[in-house]
C-alpha cells in the first residue's frame, strides 16, 4: 500500500493535518488502480466521519491518485489538527477546509464526505459552489436528527457516551471491540487505519483523539443544522451513496430506529427523499455496507467515484 505524504497547513483560522496522494508517488500503476496520470485532472479533496481521521481514506486512495491528487484533511479536533475549544458547528469546519484548500493553491475540486464529514462537504458546496465541481456523500445522515423516528435531543447528544469515544482500558480491549463491529471485513490494514483514531494515556488505556466535549459541540450543532435546506441550493453534479437498500415505492419508513435494519431502512428513505430535492443526483445503493463504506468496500466506493468525476 503506497504511504501518502503527511504534512501540515497554517491557515489564519487553524492549524489542520492532511494526507496528500499524487500520482508521483510511484512510477507505475498497480494492476486494478484507476488511471494512469493525475496530471489535469481535478483534485479530489475527502473529509472523514465523526471521531475518524484523514487515515480512514487510505484503502480507496490506493484506488484513485494515479489520475487525481487526493488530499484528506483530519478536520479541527480531530486526528493531528488543533484542537481548540469551541468552533464545531457545521459551517466553521467548512470553513477550516475552505482555507485549508486556498492555502495549498487548490482551485476548484471534487468533494467527497462520509458520515459526519458528508453534512461538513454539504455545507461546503452550499456556502461555496464554485469550490465545487462534483458532490459525494457517503452513509451521510441527511435528515436532521430531530426528524428521526423516535429521536429526542437528549437520546441524540447522549449517544455520544456510548459511542466509539469510550474510554478503553488498553490496546486490546480497543482493537477486540472495533473487531467485533468490522469482524467481516476486518484487515491489518484497517487495524493499522483505526489505530490513527485513538491515543494511548500513560496508564495504557485508550481514549479517542476526538475529546469528548468536542464530541458534543459536533452533535449539538448536528441537531440545530438545517440539512435539508441546503440540498437545493447545490449546482454540482451530487453522488450519494447510502449504505442502505432502495426504499420500495409503495413502502413505508420505520416508525423506530432500535435495530441495524431499522436504520437502514430509515437511511435509505432519508436518501430518496434528499434525492428528488437535488437538481442532478445520482444514488448508489449498497444494501447491507457497514457505516464504514470506505473500509468495508473501498475499491466499490472508489470506482464509482472515479466514474462520477469523469463524468462532465
Amino acid at each position: 500500500m503506497t504511504k501518502p505524504r503527511s504534512a501540515f497547513v497554517n491557515t489564519e483560522i487553524i492549524r489542520l493535518h492532511y494526507l496528500e496522494w499524487d500520482s508521483s508517488l510511484t512510477a507505475q500503476t498497480a494492476p486494478g488502480e484507476i488511471g494512469e496520470s493525475a496530471e489535469d485532472n481535478i483534485p479530489l479533496v475527502l473529509l472523514h466521519g465523526l471521531s475518524a481521521t484523514a487515515n480512514t481514506w487510505q484503502l480507496v486512495a490506493q484506488h484513485l491518485y494515479h489520475k487525481h491528487l487526493v488530499i484528506a484533511f483530519d478536520l479541527r479536533g480531530h486526528g493531528l489538527s488543533e484542537q481548540p475549544e469551541a468552533g464545531y458547528d457545521l459551517v466553521t469546519v467548512a470553513e477550516d477546509v475552505v482555507h485549508g484548500m486556498a492555502a495549498l493553491g487548490l482551485g476548484q475540486v471534487a468533494l467527497v464526505g462520509h458520515g459526519w464529514g458528508a453534512r461538513v462537504a454539504l455545507v461546503l458546496a452550499a456556502r461555496h459552489p464554485a469550490l465545487v465541481s462534483h458532490l459525494v456523500l457517503v452513509d451521510c445522515p441527511h435528515v436532521e436528527p430531530r426528524h428521526w423516528p423516535g429521536m429526542t435531543h437528549d437520546r441524540f447528544i447522549r449517544a455520544s457516551e456510548k459511542g466509539p469515544d469510550r474510554h478503553y482500558a488498553s490496546l486490546n480491549h480497543f482493537l477486540e471491540a472495533m473487531k467485533a463491529e468490522m469482524e467481516v471485513f476486518w484487515s491489518p490494514e484497517i487495524e493499522n487505519i483505526i489505530l490513527s483514531y485513538v491515543q494511548q494515556l500513560p496508564d495504557g488505556s485508550v481514549e479517542e483523539r476526538l475529546q469528548r466535549e468536542h464530541g458534543r459541540q459536533i452533535r449539538e450543532s448536528l441537531w440545530e443544522d438545517r440539512a435539508l435546506l441546503y440540498y437545493s441550493k447545490l449546482s454540482c453534479p451530487v453522488l450519494l451513496v447510502p449504505a442502505a437498500p432502495e426504499p420500495k415505492p409503495d413502502g413505508d419508513p420505520p416508525e423506530r430506529l432500535e435495530t441495524a435494519a431499522e436504520f437502514a431502512a430509515a437511511k435509505g428513505y432519508m436518501a430518496a427523499q434528499v434525492a428528488r430535492a437535488i437538481r442532478r443526483c445520482s444514488v448508489l445503493w449498497m444494501p447491507g455496507a457497514n457505516h464504514d463504506i470506505q473500509l468495508q468496500h473501498p475499491q466499490t466506493l472508489a470506482q464509482a467515484v472515479a466514474s462520477f468525476v469523469a463524468e462532465l
